[in-house]
């Protein structure tokens, strides 16, 4: 989709100028990713302070919210309204629901409401809790529309099949995705640890010239969808599959392999796994860990990690620590970009 990006300080400089001469896709929501905003536009046109990209990543549908108010409001009052999340999560033709306990005796008036002022989708459920467990999958209870968990959600130019039920996927990290699969130089071999139903190898594989890219996923349910996904995208002959924990794979398929890039996509005990990781990188190779961290705790954990390294016998520098997304109003997740020298 064609968007103007240009750096938070312009925004509002460029946001005039783009609703001046209605050039704004008024059917999406912008998108703000590392220091910058992205404002989805109906054509090509010079912007001035901006640069007219075509971006790969989705942008969130903006809901048809004078339907979506007008429904609401024979369900909730005023006061209710304003407890309403106005941002909900989509992965493919499924919509996340962010209910407050206190609408949650009119969850359904709620989902029904949702599920009418937004044609494009085909089920609504809500979270019931939070990701957990080792294989960090979330209860979820539908509320209206087709009674399934499992949708096709495409993204950065794949296609990803997945029951959200079953397997971890976020939405909201396709733009990190292609941030990573941009840094991947030509014929590269990487390994994703903990790689889910294939998200990052796919559009790894889709948006570079790695060539050959392997994943390690513990959860049985997420590999399989991970093996329909490499089909559908037709990428059997770049991307390799492994179903089991990272600790038992890696001495079982990787004795002696060295990689060119390491992707490890588990924020809150990823560096726990360092021990495997580090030997596995070339020299000059790249590790990406993501950890949940606050804005203060950034710089207090990049020495705590580079501690952790040289520990082991490892000299690392931290090139960037990338903020790719926003886990709750104080948490970030963070990506710390290494070189492993």
């Amino acid at each position: 989709m064609l968007s103007a990006t240009t750096e938070l300080k312009h925004a509002q400089k460029v946001k005039e100028y783009l609703v001046k001469h209605n050039l704004v896709n008024l059917d999406f929501f912008p998108v703000k990713e590392l220091g910058r905003i992205y404002f989805p536009i109906l054509k090509k046109v010079k912007v001035p302070g901006a640069e007219v990209v075509d971006t790969k990543f989705s942008f969130p549908q903006k809901q048809h919210e004078a339907a979506l108010e007008e429904l609401l409001s024979k369900v909730l009052t005023k006061t209710e309204l304003e407890l309403l999340p106005h941002s909900q999560e989509i992965i493919g033709k499924i919509m996340i629901l962010e209910i407050p306990s206190e609408l949650q005796h009119k969850e359904k008036q709620i989902a029904q409401a949702f599920l009418k002022a937004n044609k494009t989708i085909e089920t609504i459920v809500r979270k019931s809790e939070f990701h957990s467990g080792v294989y960090r999958t979330r209860k979820v209870k539908v509320l209206a529309g087709k009674n399934t968990k499992e949708t096709i959600h495409a993204e950065n130019g794949v296609k990803i099949k997945l029951d959200i039920g079953q397997a971890y996927f976020s939405a909201r990290l396709a733009h990190e995705r292609l941030r990573i699969a941009r840094q991947v130089k030509a014929g590269e071999e990487v390994l994703v640890m903990f790689s889910g139903v294939a998200p990052y190898p796919l559009v790894i594989a889709r948006n570079s010239k790695a060539r050959l890219i392997y994943g390690i996923e513990i959860n049985p349910s997420a590999h399989q969808y991970a093996l329909q996904n490499v089909e559908i995208n037709r990428f059997g002959h770049r991307i390799i599959i492994y179903n089991g924990d990272v600790r038992q794979v890696v001495p079982q398929h990787f004795r002696g392999k060295r990689f060119d890039r390491i992707v490890m996509p588990l924020p809150k005990t990823g560096e726990e796994f360092l021990d495997v990781a580090l030997p596995l990188v070339k020299k000059k190779g790249m590790v990406h860990l993501y950890a949940f961290l606050t804005e203060a705790d950034i710089n207090p954990e990049k020495k705590r990690i580079t501690g952790l390294c040289a520990k082991r016998g490892y000299e690392v520098k931290i090139l960037d620590a990338v903020k790719c997304g926003q886990f709750s109003p104080r948490l970030f997740r963070v990506c710390f970009d290494m070189r492993v020298s």
